[in-house]
């Protein structure tokens, strides 16, 4: 029996502007707040996916790993998803 590769836990965090982008011109600094009308949502990814060539993790919030917002197993409305977000990464329990 092959050996399964472990799999890489994504989890998608909505947020949205305090003000808006829009106040930028007048000095402030954006703010984003984890967004009202959705939840976090954690879907799994295959580890070939979820990794570097060297096998590392993408680590939370890094470009790689907000990519992961893409992948086909991310729910319709976080492929469609237009205001900010962060994801988070972690290696899924193989027990």
């Amino acid at each position: 029996m092959a050996d399964k590769k472990p799999e890489i836990e994504v989890t998608f965090n909505p947020q949205e502007w305090v003000d808006g982008p829009y106040h930028l011109e007048d000095g402030a600094d954006k703010q984003l707040n984890p967004a009202e009308n959705r939840d976090p949502v954690t879907f799994v990814v295959a580890w070939e996916d979820g990794t570097d060539e060297d096998g590392t993790i993408f680590p939370d919030e890094s470009y790689e790993a907000n990519q992961l917002r893409s992948h086909p197993a991310a729910p319709d409305w976080v492929q469609d998803w237009e205001g900010p977000y962060y994801v988070r990464t972690k290696l899924v329990n193989d027990e």
